[in-house]
């Protein structure tokens, strides 16, 4: 594949594998690292940076370059952390992604599992995150499980599946935001008790 910014360009606007995944092996670490600027947190940088790559074929017939593609593409991952840290969900919401091991143990530990509502709102937390996990796609599901209950290393779960490392950590990551999306009402709700408590 020709790598001038017009064939890459052209190949983006026609749907190229090609065009695509140069953008992504050009451009990711770079739009993540503005991303991680703005929003202060790495997987919702890596995440929004995802959401722009597949916007970006989403909308591939309409796409209008006028200047370079790398200032295009940080303009597009900046206006994009801009609208997340404006909406209700970044700014009200930390999420379980985003807490160290530490943190969101103490945040659980912090639930009320004495009485019967607590017990029964960590019964429902506890049922609702196995059949997530158990619901997740494949290969994601796999990966997820073998990442963070069996204790295996990106590098061990990709020699074992014959896929990359960062395959590896994309799976994870799309797991994580499956899973983020399922539980975004308790997170709230967590989020509103340790407020109030």
């Amino acid at each position: 594949m020709q790598t001038d910014e017009k064939s890459i360009i052209r190949g983006l606007v026609e749907g190229t594998e090609d065009a695509y995944r140069y953008v992504f092996k050009v451009y990711y670490g770079p739009m993540c690292i503005l991303a991680e600027s703005i929003l202060l947190d790495e997987f919702l940088a890596q995440a929004a940076v995802s959401d722009v790559i597949s916007h970006l074929y989403e909308v591939r017939n309409e796409i209008v370059i006028h200047s370079n593609l790398r200032s295009y593409l940080m303009m597009s991952t900046r206006n994009h952390c801009l609208n997340l840290l404006n909406s209700k969900t970044v700014r009200s919401v930390q999420t379980f992604s985003t807490l160290g091991e530490q943190d969101a143990r103490e945040v659980l530990s912090g639930l009320d599992t004495v009485t019967p509502q607590g017990k029964l709102l960590d019964n429902e937390l506890e049922g609702l995150m196995r059949d997530c996990i158990e619901n997740l796609p494949e290969p994601v599901k796999t990966t997820f499980i073998k990442s963070r209950f069996q204790d295996m290393t990106y590098r061990q779960i990709g020699a074992e599946d014959g896929v990359s490392a960062n395959t590896v950590k994309v799976r994870i990551q799309q797991a994580l935001k499956l899973i983020e999306q399922r539980f975004s009402k308790y997170l709230t709700f967590l989020t509103i008790f340790m407020v109030l408590t």
